[in-house]
Formats: C-alpha cells, structure tokens, sequence
C-alpha cells in the first residue's frame, strides 16, 4: 500500500488541497475581468494596504511587500515589475536605504487594487457561506496555520 489513507478523502493534505484548487479558480474567475492575475492583486493590494496603515511615512519596500504577502521576494520582484509596466505602482529611491526602492500605488493601481478588493472579498464571501456558521473557527484554524509554519 502507497498510502496510510484507505480513501484520498482522508488525507487532510489533499482535502486542503482541493479547496485550495477551487478557491484559486474562483480566484482567477473574478480578477480576470480587472487584467489582474492573483499574484498581482496581492501584491498590489498589499502595497496599497500596507502604504494607508504607513503611520511614520517612511514608505513602504519591496521586502516589507514580501512579507506581508508572504510571497518569495524573486516572485514579488517580477510581479512588481509587471504592475509597474503597466502604471499601476511606482518606484522612488529610499532616503536612507541606497539598496531599496519605496514601492506605492498609481493613482490607476489604487482604483484597480480598491475594485479588485470588493470583487475578491464578494466571492471569498459566497466561497466560504457554505461554512459561515464555523467562520470563527476556521479562521482560527488558519491563523494557527499561519502563526506557526510561517518561514
């Protein structure tokens, strides 16, 4: 035998895997229409999200992006790179850190990051309905998740 499960339906790895498969298509389903792909959205929300909460305005950095989103910092780099070319953020020198870029949001990439929030957050809305009367505790589960396998 291959496996320890009788039945894959078992396994919590590939239940997790499932949902995640199908929330991603719902994912990819909304944020088609706004020319965003997930790994953009995210990205850019999180800049603007991160910039708006920037209390000391020392301006925001790719790594501090990174590590919001918790994306790999290679794949932020392209991603941004991308949203850059398109107009929807900007690049300006850091004042103090001559190796890092303060990154924010275009005037265009706060529209489309604010339309691509209330798309998203409709459909993680109708996604997760079918387990509302649990939310408390899934989300609790998720940030255990979070809290301790973070890198």
């Amino acid at each position: 035998m291959s496996s320890q499960f009788k039945h894959a339906n078992e396994s919590p790895g590939h239940l997790l895997w499932q949902v995640t498969t199908m929330w991603s298509k719902e994912m990819r389903r909304v944020l088609e229409p706004l020319g965003l792909t997930h790994p953009q959205f995210v990205l850019l929300h999180g800049c603007l999200w991160l910039n708006e909460r920037d209390e000391e305005g020392n301006g925001v950095t790719q790594v501090q992006i990174s590590q919001f989103t918790n994306v790999d910092v290679n794949v932020t780099s392209q991603v941004l790179r991308a949203l850059e070319k398109r107009g929807l953020i900007q690049r300006t020198r850091h004042k103090t850190d001559t190796r890092a870029n303060i990154i924010s949001t275009t005037p265009e990439g706060t529209a489309l990051a604010n339309q691509g929030i209330q798309v998203v957050e409709a459909a993680d809305k109708a996604f997760f309905d079918l387990v509302s009367d649990r939310k408390e505790e899934y989300m609790d589960i998720l940030r255990e998740f979070i809290n301790n396998k973070s890198e």
